[in-house]
């Protein structure tokens, strides 16, 4: 009985993982995924803010730069200078030492200026290093190249100088041609302003895990960090950093933020333990809440089980302590085993009894008994002494009450054809008919075909024995008694009228109510009890009667067809 089946424990842990646990892991899973989508979002967002705020103070600063090479490459007195050099009219480096005063001057009026360099259209070049405040000695303003430009302003990143003892600079230009009004179109020169990239992340916001980059081309030209300015941006390492670019439109220069994911990634992991915190949190609490709930549920099933035990050992005095506080259903359960076990206990008790009684019935009946040869025999004799009287009446009763002794004795309650069953019916109504003082006329209607159809034997002698004895005595005259027999679909409809004076409405209602035994109708009584037994639902049985008209009563019964009958095993019963 207990088996290897799971206990009521494992099936509510079963369930609570089913119902609680899985549905909360799936939530923490869709609820992790939402949270990451969300906070990447909020990091793409705050990278493209970012990126954007660096590309507006870029743009300002080289704007408010070439603002201010600009108005110094249109300057007239520096367009006067520049030609007469260029015409060759420099009396004693006059125009020269003039140059050279006014780069100084711009170099000091913007402090972020590290030095300018101007290179006229004959090669000539003037400069001054604000390094190392001199317009004549300089490692780099002098050796810069005049650009190859297309519009009017060029910008120009990667030049490196050695500012000091303890570290170098890097350089970004912007470079203009000096632009003459009356000829716009004549190549005076070119103004190359040099500052260092540091002044850009003074004026560019910053965060500690992102950096910013400016590249030309593939080369960083300007860093946070100085050791990487020079390198190639593919070179530096993407590993758990987000990179999002854009393109300056004043300079061509490329920005890119490498935002560092480890922040990100320090989130997400925090919101999942978080999460399996709750869960397992929710989980102990749940446990417990079942645990306490059910552990009087648990105790109850645990005695009803014990209860079985004691039952399959024999044990029908057990009884299960009942507990008020538990759920209804649970109450009703106990209650009800309870009960099934004094039932049972009492059924067991009367089946001891009864088997006790039917065995001593059939030692009774074993002590007297008669055997059948022995009557076989008699009736024999008895036969054989009327046929030498010429009792030719008395022969045909006495053979044919051999014949219903040697029916109902062999296999009672069998499988016979209906051709025996009615043969067998016809012996029974010539010994009626010799019995009751009135004329009895049987009329059998009964298809050929269905006379090989099988029912179970003597199913219709009680109903017939009725008909004789409840009909037909209660009338004058000829009492008719009529079988029909038909097949509709899978069951057999059988008929047995009278033309007797009827049954009360009382009776009636008594024979057609399966439940209801009534004195003097034993036989009904039996006989719906062996349809119950041998058909089940398969039989259906019901009375009708009309006063002094008749009886009829209906039977259907399942059909069962036997083997091919002769014309003699269906009209004999021997």
């Amino acid at each position: 009985m207990r088996g290897n089946n799971r206990s009521l424990r494992s099936s509510l842990v079963m369930a609570e993982t089913i119902t609680i646990v899985l549905p909360l892991l799936i939530l923490i899973f869709v609820m992790q995924a939402r949270i990451g989508e969300i906070l990447k979002s909020n990091v793409e967002t705050e990278m493209q803010r970012e990126i954007e705020t660096a590309d507006q103070m870029l743009n300002m600063m080289m704007e408010r730069y070439d603002s201010v090479l600009s108005d110094f490459c249109t300057d007239e007195d520096l367009v006067v200078l520049v030609q007469q050099i260029n015409n060759k009219r420099d009396v004693l480096d006059a125009n020269s030492n003039q140059i050279r005063r006014q780069l100084k001057r711009l170099c000091n009026r913007n402090e972020e200026v590290e030095g300018v360099t101007l290179v006229t259209a004959g090669g000539q070049k003037y400069f001054y290093d604000r390094v190392s405040a001199s317009s004549m000695d300089s490692t780099w303003a002098g050796h810069l190249v005049k650009p190859d430009m297309d519009g009017g302003v060029h910008f120009h990143g990667g030049v490196s100088l050695d500012q000091s003892e303890d570290g170098s600079g890097h350089l970004l230009q912007i470079a203009r041609k000096i632009v003459d009004y009356r000829d716009i179109h004549r190549d005076l020169g070119t103004v190359i302003l040099s500052f260092d990239q540091e002044v850009l992340w003074e004026a560019i916001p910053s965060k500690p895990e992102s950096r910013l980059y400016i590249c030309e081309g593939d080369q960083i030209i300007a860093s946070e960090n100085r050791e990487e300015i020079g390198k190639k941006i593919s070179e530096i390492s993407t590993s758990g950093i987000s990179v999002l670019s854009t393109d300056n439109a004043v300079t061509g220069w490329r920005l890119y933020d490498y935002y560092s994911m480890r922040e990100f990634s320090r989130l997400i992991s925090h919101q999942t333990t978080l999460m399996m915190v709750m869960t397992l949190g929710f989980l102990i609490e749940g446990s417990i809440a079942v645990y306490l709930i059910f552990k009087p549920i648990f105790l109850q099933v645990k005695q009803i089980e014990s209860a079985m035990i004691d039952v399959e050992k024999g044990d029908f005095s057990v009884r299960v302590p009942s507990n008020g506080k538990l759920p209804r259903e649970v109450v009703m359960i106990v209650s009800g085993f309870n009960k099934m076990v004094e039932k049972t206990g009492d059924l067991i008790e009367k089946l001891k009894t009864s088997a006790e009684e039917q065995r001593n019935a059939e030692l009774s009946a074993m002590e007297a008994q008669i055997d059948p040869h022995f009557l076989y025999n008699t009736l024999d004799t008895i036969n054989w002494k009327a046929i030498e009287r010429d009792e030719y009446e008395i022969s045909g009763m006495v053979c044919a009450l051999a014949d219903i002794l040697r029916y109902s004795i062999r296999n009672p309650g069998g499988l016979v054809s209906i051709g025996q069953e009615l043969y067998w019916l016809s012996q029974y109504t010539m010994l009626q008919k010799e019995r009751i003082e009135q004329p009895l006329e049987v009329e059998t209607d009964v298809p050929e075909e269905l006379k090989g159809c099988q029912i179970h034997k003597m199913l219709l002698q009680p109903f017939v024995e009725n008909a004789i004895k409840h009909g037909g005595y209660q009338k004058e005259g000829v009492c008719r008694l009529t079988i029909r027999i038909r097949r509709i679909e899978d069951q057999i409809y059988i008929m047995i009228r009278d033309n007797g004076k009827g049954i009360p409405k009382e009776t009636l209602r008594i024979l057609n109510d399966p439940t209801k035994r009534m004195e003097g109708h034993v036989g009904i009584y039996n006989v719906r009890k062996r349809l119950e037994l041998y058909y089940g639902e398969d039989a259906t049985c019901y009375f009708e009667s009309r006063p002094d008209i008749g009886t009829t009563v209906h039977l259907f019964v399942k059909a069962i067809r036997g083997e091919e009958k002769t014309d003699e095993d269906c009209s004999s019963g021997r």
